[in-house]
């Protein structure tokens, strides 16, 4: 593989519909991506589309193939909020390999399936073949199953980075998962990273642990107040500091990560900052494709946040307006987000890290 005027050689080229068309950017970093859905033909198309608020620098499909969307001197909206060894903000300097993968999957009654698929009533397993089990570098994910790459995708995925660093001075090889460490879990287990790098870079990025991430994240945002805590149990999380208080969002998960920002006169609730995914109404969002880390906020402190888009459950009761987001998927007049909600939890149930 050859690049040359910050294109990949021979390689088809779809335009994508999100990244800066202004200023020029000098790469020194690779970031590698899964991208969560069901084919890299679907992923081109995604990006490309009108609506589309991100972008990546190439797809890599089940086969092999690479389709070029960014012009890799150019900025594309991959990484979102990000930092890493002292340096944050990674769209600014990275190129953004998203891999063709469903990821994580759930296993139901012995069997395996995509997110998607567990959804549905009459659902379709993955083959047992495609199923890798092993547990994520970072300790807030605690998804052991996934989606195995394919052997294709790995050679091509190995090549173009050799490729990348032929044409530019790169510095480091890093996952989604290690830029952005509670928020994202991509590329996961099933993706050898540690042995790209290896084989890229001849020497292995400094392997931090998930508190180190944490600290660096913190560090770097200016929110020097906040304070790391781990979950010991499933925990309610709620809206002020009762047992009586309405649910703020479905229970955390036992052995999640949160940011400890406050705590009640009793000493016996934490309030807490903690990241959720769901559907929300089109009409109170305000999208911005220029921010380097989110990609658009709220308009209305009315915003209701649910489960799927078709407004089955309730998830969040007031998510308020300002709250900034990452926009993960769009049906018709629904968002799919990440926006990071607080609340309260019994201070009991929450060790300090």
């Amino acid at each position: 593989m050859e690049i040359k005027n910050n294109r990949l050689v021979d390689a088809p080229f779809v335009a994508a519909n999100a990244y800066n068309k202004t200023a020029v950017m000098k790469p020194d970093a690779i970031i590698i991506h899964y991208t969560a859905g069901a084919s890299g033909n679907a992923t081109v198309k995604l990006f490309s589309a009108k609506t589309a608020t991100t972008s990546a620098h190439f797809v890599v499909s089940e086969d092999g193939s690479i389709t070029q969307m960014v012009d890799l001197n150019r900025k594309a909206y991959h990484a979102g909020t990000s930092s890493y060894n002292g340096r944050s903000s990674y769209n600014s300097f990275s190129i953004g390999i998203e891999i063709s993968n469903p990821g994580y999957l759930q296993k139901i009654d012995g069997k395996y399936y995509t997110w998607w698929e567990a959804k549905k009533e009459k659902k379709t397993p993955v083959a047992a073949s495609n199923v890798f089990v092993g547990k994520h570098r970072n300790a807030v994910t605690t998804m052991t199953y996934w989606y195995k790459y394919t052997d294709a995708q790995i050679k091509a995925v190995t090549e173009l980075c050799k490729a990348i660093c032929r044409a530019y001075e790169i510095k480091e090889i890093l996952g989604h998962e290690e830029i952005a460490p509670g928020r994202k879990c991509d590329p996961g287990p099933a993706f050898p990273l540690d042995a790209l790098r290896a084989d890229v870079m001849a020497t292995a990025a400094p392997n931090l642990s998930i508190n180190d991430m944490f600290k660096k994240a913190i560090k770097d945002s200016a929110a020097t107040s906040m304070v790391i805590g781990r979950v010991k149990v499933k925990l309610n999380f709620r809206q002020s500091p009762s047992t009586t208080a309405a649910l703020k969002s479905s229970p955390i998960a036992a052995d999640s990560y949160i940011y400890i920002i406050g705590q009640d006169s009793t000493g016996e609730w934490y309030n807490i900052l903690h990241e959720i995914s769901g559907w929300i109404d089109k009409e109170y969002i305000e999208q911005d494709n220029t921010d380097s880390d989110y990609d658009g906020e709220l308009t209305s402190d009315s915003a209701m946040l649910y489960n799927d888009q078709k407004k089955s459950r309730r998830l969040v009761s007031d998510l308020k307006a300002g709250t900034k987001f990452n926009i993960l998927e769009q049906q018709e007049n629904m968002f799919r987000i990440k926006a990071v909600v607080e609340g309260w939890a019994c201070a009991k149930y929450i060790s300090k890290v």
